[in-house]
């Protein structure tokens, strides 16, 4: 059985993964499944519970968040637990993070008679059409389209919007192609900070609504990351050699 340093979610124990997949309850809907991955407790999440608390996680963080700064928003949202190093939850997280900071700053939307809860529910709704790993198999980063989710919500954009519907495609557009830049293979942390990023900088010259002052983003979750780009990443840490990793 090996041991990847993932933490178990119930009781903090290491995980352990057998060589076969085996039977196993999970502590929350109580279904039965056969799993790779067990604490040494015996404890076990199911990918669907494990998503529900995610995104519930998300959206209750921002809705409490005072913070104005769109990359201390994501940095506290990544650290929670129930946020997997890598996982669709994250172009939820990018749409929400980019939503709270721009309420946060005190900028109007287009959709002022919606609730920040009703634009939210409807960032998550959208984000859990995307498919999983559509970065590799669709051509399209998941958290990109995050980034065009929250455009989209701000500006009440549909498809038959003119110049709204161009700005909601160019976020889109110039995340997806800062995170093609630095190709693979996939870091939902590196894509969820560039698509942040990204999106900041277009509000900021198109809109005049910066969303974060941030400079110098550095990583806080390369270790968990086996597939770490080390030094081609541009939030990998200054101080940090990359053969420390190996």
């Amino acid at each position: 059985m090996a041991n990847n340093g993932d933490k178990c979610l119930i009781c903090g124990q290491d995980q352990i993964f057998p060589k076969n997949s085996v039977s196993t309850q999970c502590m929350f809907c109580g279904e039965f499944f056969y799993a790779h991955n067990v604490c040494r407790n015996g404890h076990y999440v199911c990918e669907e519970c494990h998503m529900a608390r995610a995104l519930d996680t998300i959206t209750h963080i921002c809705e409490k968040s005072k913070h104005k700064e769109a990359v201390a928003i994501a940095f506290e949202l990544m650290m929670d637990k129930w946020i997997e190093m890598h996982g669709p939850e994250h172009p939820y997280l990018v749409a929400a993070v980019l939503l709270t900071a721009y309420k946060n700053r005190g900028y109007s939307t287009r959709t002022a008679k919606k609730s920040f809860q009703a634009l939210l529910h409807e960032a998550q709704k959208r984000s859990m059409k995307i498919a999983v790993n559509s970065c590799g198999y669709w051509g399209c980063a998941g958290e990109a389209i995050g980034a065009g989710i929250f455009a989209s919500l701000v500006l009440g954009v549909s498809p038959m919007s003119i110049g709204e519907r161009g700005h909601a495609n160019l976020i889109t557009a110039r995340a997806l192609e800062q995170i093609a830049m630095h190709g693979g293979p996939r870091c939902s942390k590196r894509e969820s900070f560039i698509a942040i990023l990204a999106a900041s900088k277009f509000t900021e010259e198109h809109w005049n609504m910066p969303l974060t002052d941030f400079e110098g983003v550095e990583c806080l979750f390369y270790q968990r990351n086996v597939d770490c780009i080390g030094n081609r990443c541009p939030f990998f840490p200054k101080e940090v050699q990359f053969n420390d990793l190996i």
